[in-house]
């Protein structure tokens, strides 16, 4: 059962996440006046992967990781090898040693004249998933004119040139300040040399957001540019306002396939600080939609330039096999409310009893369910159809017998899903449901075959028995009502507990079970599906053959029930259904 749905994956497990950011600091070197701001947008962002530019030698590198990432977060960052240049003004990375680890530091040479800045090429790999990517660090000839735009574009030819080698489906980005006014292939061609259609497409690169056009002093784009949050001159830096877009991420095509191990989270792409609110203007100019009035004046004062980020997904997830598969799904019940009546069914389709106490229930939102009891055993017996519900009184949910009440969790009625996580947070099963599957207000859709997808719609089928109240569904049995419980093996050698009869049963039914050798420490006890002891039917030593054991249930409310036998070092647990 591994049909991995991406979209949902990437929303559900968020340590899969990792946030990529890209910053112009401004000619940073020993900056006691701005440290505090970089702080504070470094907190506001929390990334965790930084690629700047314009920090200043093996001073700056050093300064900016001492006192700003420590002060920030004390010993969570590291820094990738430093390549000083000649240009002064220098691209670094650091990382989260818990998330990344560092593979290697190059450059590549596509500066053709002094003052003009390699490209460094950074190989990493996220840890928790082994994915290797390559982060390339630009930062491109500066100012407007022809002859600034020529050396741009000899700059990205070299890089592109170098990209279109790697292999098919490597996963990279390429990112920093790339000071390139337009996408007109005219007066700015190294744009199109970045992004354009050719012969070899490996080392192409893509917009995210695709917001591409004609950016320059353009107010339909105010909302990505990133130069300049300041109008007024201070520190350094330019002083127009907001109305260019020079910072940028730009991703290779595998990282923006949905399907690909390492993938592009939509809508995340942001320039930080930019409400779209302030074309020409600084940053901090009257109010902020997006940041608060600190964090916006922290960006104008700071740089000239506004941080960029993008959150990416890792396939980390880690799938487990236990037998355990779900069955049956009542999203939209009739006869009850949904809080009361909302359930749905796993199987143990092994030869075994399986404790899922530790596990729990998600979906692709917040709802979270962690599956414990007071007795901190949660068994399905082999064969048994084990049903979850938001309701655990058969008089209130619709007449539905439950082996165990959650909470937190809900089931929509048109589009939702539900994944079962073991204690160690593997992935044991999941299906996500649509409204096109066969379920409507009152049916609960099942499985018929346990071989098969579950996370397929063509392979789910509308429910045809009724039950309890009058919905349509077989809760606790399969698709043709049979319960099909088998008897729990544990260590047949040693003492066999066998399935009770009758079964359902009122009010009274025979437990049997034999032992193969004297047994001193026997203990026949009964627990309902919250995990209470109801009754200790056996507490003492047993000698070897077959004993039986009569239960009488009168005193009890109809239900699910749990009947356990220990000789104190293994248990066999079988289930009954009383029915008054």
């Amino acid at each position: 059962m591994k049909f991995v749905i991406y979209l949902l994956f990437s929303l559900l497990l968020q340590a899969s996440n990792a946030r990529i950011l890209t910053y112009n600091l401004l000619n940073y070197e020993n900056e006691p006046t701005r440290n505090d701001e970089f702080i504070s947008i470094i907190d506001f962002i929390d990334p965790d992967l930084i690629v700047i530019e314009e920090v200043v030698s093996h001073s700056g590198y050093n300064n900016f990781q001492s006192h700003v990432l420590d002060v920030y977060e004390p010993n969570e960052w590291l820094g990738a090898t430093f390549t000083n240049q000649s240009a002064q003004q220098d691209i670094a990375l650091y990382y989260r040693p818990d998330i990344f680890s560092f593979v290697s530091t190059s450059t590549i040479n596509t500066a053709s004249s002094s003052g003009l800045r390699d490209v460094v090429e950074f190989i990493m790999i996220h840890e928790s998933s082994g994915i290797e990517f390559r982060i390339y660090g630009v930062h491109l000839k500066a100012s407007s004119g022809s002859s600034n735009a020529t050396e741009r574009l000899a700059e990205v030819t070299i890089l592109r040139d170098y990209l279109n080698e790697l292999s098919d489906g490597t996963y990279f980005m390429v990112v920093g300040d790339f000071n390139i006014y337009s996408n007109s292939s005219s007066s700015e061609p190294a744009f199109d040399m970045l992004t354009g259609d050719a012969s070899d497409n490996d080392g192409r690169l893509f917009d995210p957001i695709d917001r591409i056009g004609p950016w320059h002093n353009n107010n339909s784009y105010a909302d990505v540019h990133t130069q300049s949050p300041r109008t007024t001159s201070f520190g350094g830096g330019a002083t127009g306002g907001m109305d260019d877009r020079f910072d940028w991420i730009f991703a290779s095509a595998s990282i923006l396939d949905q399907g690909s191990d390492m993938h592009y989270i939509e809508d995340t792409y942001t320039a930080v600080g930019n409400d779209g609110n302030h074309f020409n203007g600084a940053i901090n100019n009257g109010s902020n939609s997006s940041v608060s009035d600190a964090i916006a004046d922290a960006l104008h004062d700071a740089s000239d330039h506004l941080p960029v980020y993008m959150d990416v997904w890792f396939d980390d997830l880690v799938y487990t096999e236990y037998g355990i598969i779900i069955t049956e799904i009542m999203p939209n019940p009739s006869a009850v409310s949904d809080s009361y009546g909302e359930w749905f069914e796993i199987h143990n389709t092994t030869d075994s009893t399986i404790d899922i106490n530790g596990w729990s229930i998600k979906d692709g939102g917040s709802d979270d369910y962690y599956i414990t009891n007071t007795v901190m055993f949660v068994p399905i017996v082999s064969g048994d159809y084990f049903v979850f519900s938001r309701n655990g009184y058969s008089e209130l949910n619709g007449g539905l017998d439950v082996d165990h009440e959650y909470s937190g969790f809900l089931l929509s009625n048109s589009e939702d899903e539900i994944i079962l996580l073991d204690a160690s947070g593997a992935i044991v099963d999941e299906v996500h449901y649509a409204s096109s599957w066969d379920f409507g207000s009152g049916v609960s859709m099942e499985i018929h075959e346990y071989s098969i997808e579950n996370n397929l719609e063509e392979n789910w089928h509308e429910a045809s028995l009724s039950y309890g109240s009058g919905d349509r569904g077989t809760p606790g049995s399969n698709f043709e009502g049979l319960m099909d419980i088998e008897i729990s093996k544990t260590i047949p050698s040693l003492f066999e507990l066998f399935t009770p009869y009758p079964n359902p049963f009122n009010p009274t039914t025979t437990i049997r079970f034999s032992s193969e050798k004297f047994l001193e420490n026997s203990l026949l006890q009964i627990y309902n599906i919250k995990g209470h002891i109801v009754e200790t039917l056996l507490n003492k030593s047993i000698h070897p053959g077959d004993h039986k054991v009569k239960w009488n249930a009168k005193f009890l409310p109809s239900g699910v029930y749990f009947i356990k036998f220990t000789d104190g070092q293994s248990f066999q647990i079988q289930k009954v259904v009383l029915v008054k």
